[in-house]
């Protein structure tokens, strides 16, 4: 028999809600935050202009959506009724998509998968209706193909590492220090760069920049913010700063990246 290496564990550590919503009324709107951890949405009928965290969307049928960590959404119904599934869940050890792969139009042929996993999550609860959604959302994270690359499974340290990170990421406008981090978990900087190498290989400072920088690559394609505003949403207080850490980053300076976009 062929010798395939073994497959690691699941990186679904809970799943907290899975439903159908409609939204019947064209020019409904609406402002909110995405839920914690993952979220993802796929669009049966209607169409919806939306801006998430600056970003230009337009979501029509067949259009997979997916947000991380408390991302701020505002938008209007545009054609009713706007009709979709929602599937939220903690996954800790598995990275968001970059935001290139955020927005997937035409996937309709994901509608089975979303409603076998609709079905499973109203059952009457059972470690086989666990097990079940689990598989189907599974069957959902492998059908989407993003490049949401696994992380090592978690450590006591990288666990700590994550709970830092999701609450950097939902106040990332800010111009966070390794002082800042250890005041708000009360850890020491020592044990807070020894938990950011072991989940993702990068001391602290240079992860936030990484995540300050892929968010604002999202925010220079996608929407219509100036580059001051951008560097502002995304912790840096001089423009001139964050074009350069965004040139080093991305290879061209922001107004570049833009141009080459439009």
């Amino acid at each position: 028999m062929p010798d395939f290496p073994a497959s690691g564990p699941s990186p679904i550590v809970s799943i907290r809600l899975v439903e159908r919503f409609e939204r019947p009324t064209p020019g409904f709107t609406y402002q909110a935050t995405s839920l914690p951890g993952h979220l993802i949405h796929l669009v049966l009928a209607g169409e919806v202009e939306q801006a998430c965290n600056g970003r230009r969307q337009r979501l029509t049928p067949g259009t997979v959506v997916w947000y991380h960590e408390d991302e701020w959404v505002e938008g209007r119904v545009l054609t009713g009724p706007w009709v979709y599934y929602s599937v939220n869940f903690s996954a800790p050890g598995l990275a968001p998509p970059d935001f290139e792969a955020r927005l997937q139009p035409g996937r309709g042929d994901l509608e089975a998968t979303f409603a076998a996993l609709h079905t499973a999550w109203r059952t009457e609860p059972s470690a086989a209706r666990d097990f079940a959604c689990q598989a189907r959302l599974l069957d959902l994270l492998a059908a989407l193909q993003v490049n949401a690359a696994p992380r090592p499974a978690p450590t006591p340290a990288a666990r700590l590492w994550w709970d830092v990170e999701a609450w950097a990421r939902q106040h990332i406008d800010r111009h966070l220090t390794l002082t800042d981090l250890c005041a708000q978990f009360h850890r020491s900087a020592n044990t807070l760069a020894r938990a950011c190498v072991d989940a993702v290989g990068l001391p602290p400072m240079k992860r936030l920049k990484q995540i300050r920088l892929s968010l604002a690559r999202g925010l220079v394609h996608y929407s219509d913010l100036n580059m001051t505003e951008i560097a502002l949403r995304v912790g840096y207080a001089r423009v001139h700063e964050f074009s350069r850490d965004y040139r080093k980053a991305h290879g061209l300076p922001p107004t570049a990246d833009r141009a080459g976009r439009r």
